[in-house]
């Protein structure tokens, strides 16, 4: 006689499942263990959301790479920082993609975030599962599920934010920090050739605009030895932190009706504002100094590369207002960006930035702005961004002070 329990009649296979979509990719998404952001999720997400409208040729490679050859020896002019060696890149979207949908690309960025809530998930169970905690193997399974779940969450995310950046940027640094190698330069699909059409600029102008751009990025970003690190630091002490409620996450992933095997259902249900970062007291604290160096660096590109620039592109004016204006219509990645850790790569601080160094520039010099690569120390506060004297108040009793022993003046 069949049990009403056993409703298949005691002839239970398990095996039955894995001709079941659902249940197959469920269980490769639940059997992650690579780290607090699935990223083969991450990229497959990227790849359903992008498509290579224009192939990328050699020829758009060699004109790029004339571009950064000729826009190196402009720099050397306008920046006390040394050219920085590295790739020159005409990518496809798809191949951006490949680059950024890692844990060497936005996962810099991403990963402290993630790893904080894969611990809440894991250490902290919720409520309604805690009296379960006794059974053999039960936590440890369950902890391991969690964590999956949180990498599942930041895969789809992450992969949502390259699949809508791919569609948009104009290269490599056009976030203001590297999610690609930082010395590697390079534009996207054949975007920056659209945004000169739709601005009625030159493409040839707006090649060599772009390459000052990027160059100038890379002589920061792989140039100073300690800027990569600081940011990394900033995102890590941010993401420490976080507070996380598991119950809260529990609830919102239920709510979710997530369906692993069905790519764009878990981007809608993972991209909603359910899941953005409400950042903690002491993570605005941090926050406050992340923006102010993402705003400073923003800001020492701008007047460098106009420096550069001079009079020898003569679209230069309208390229600039044409980027203030993208800058404040922030595209999806962005948001979804800000959204996913608290950050916003291009803030309203930019406009304050730029008057200090201006202020700097005008009272020190090139030279005297240039102090701020010499140590960590140096970056002004947001603070300083509305009193520069401040900060030149600060420089010249560094000067001031005798260098430790065994100190190498820096130039």
């Amino acid at each position: 006689m069949i049990r009403m329990s056993d409703p298949f009649g005691g002839n239970f296979d398990p095996r039955m499942f894995e001709q079941v979509p659902l249940f197959r990719e469920l269980a490769r998404v639940m059997s992650w263990t690579k780290g607090p952001v699935n990223w083969d999720l991450a990229g497959e997400t990227a790849s359903s959301m992008t498509t290579d409208t224009t192939p990328r040729t050699d020829r758009d490679e060699q004109e790029f790479s004339d571009a950064v050859h000729v826009a190196e020896l402009w720099l050397d002019q306008a920046t006390g920082l040394p050219a920085v060696a590295g790739p020159v890149r005409a990518l496809t979207p798809r191949q951006w993609v490949e680059m950024a949908a890692t844990d060497t690309g936005l996962g810099l960025l991403v990963e402290p975030l993630a790893a904080g809530m894969g611990r809440a998930l894991s250490q902290n169970m919720p409520e309604q599962l805690r009296a379960m905690e006794g059974q053999p193997g039960f936590a440890d399974a369950l902890r391991q599920s969690f964590g999956a779940m949180g990498a599942m969450m930041y895969g789809v995310q992450v992969g949502t934010i390259a699949g809508n950046l791919s569609g948009q940027l104009l290269g490599a640094y056009d976030l203001g920090v590297p999610v690609l190698d930082a010395r590697t330069v390079a534009t996207i699909g054949d975007h920056h050739e659209r945004f000169a059409e739709d601005y009625d600029v030159e493409p040839a102008e707006l090649r060599h605009w772009l390459a000052l751009r990027e160059a100038c990025f890379r002589r920061m970003w792989a140039g100073v030895p300690w800027l990569q690190p600081h940011l990394s630091g900033l995102i890590t002490e941010f993401a420490t932190a976080a507070e996380f409620n598991p119950d809260q996450l529990m609830e919102q992933f239920g709510a979710g009706g997530l369906d692993p095997s069905n790519l764009e259902s878990l981007s809608d249900a993972l991209g909603g504002s359910d899941f953005a970062v409400e950042p903690t007291a002491a993570q605005q604290q941090v926050l406050g100094r992340l923006q102010a160096m993402v705003a400073f660096v923003e800001a020492y590109a701008e007047i460098v590369v106009h420096g550069a620039a001079g009079t020898r592109l003569g679209a230069l004016d309208r390229i600039e207002e044409a980027m203030r204006r993208r800058r404040a219509a922030q595209g999806p990645g962005e948001q979804t960006l800000h959204q996913l850790i608290g950050l916003d790569l291009l803030p309203r601080q930019v406009r304050d930035a730029r008057a200090f160094c201006d202020a700097v520039i005008a009272a020190r010099g090139h030279e005297g702005l240039d102090r701020v690569w010499h140590d960590a120390a140096h970056l002004p506060a947001a603070e300083d961004f509305g009193d520069p004297s401040r900060w030149l108040l600060r420089m010249a009793a560094i000067e001031l002070e005798p260098p430790a022993d065994g100190d190498t003046p820096t130039r």
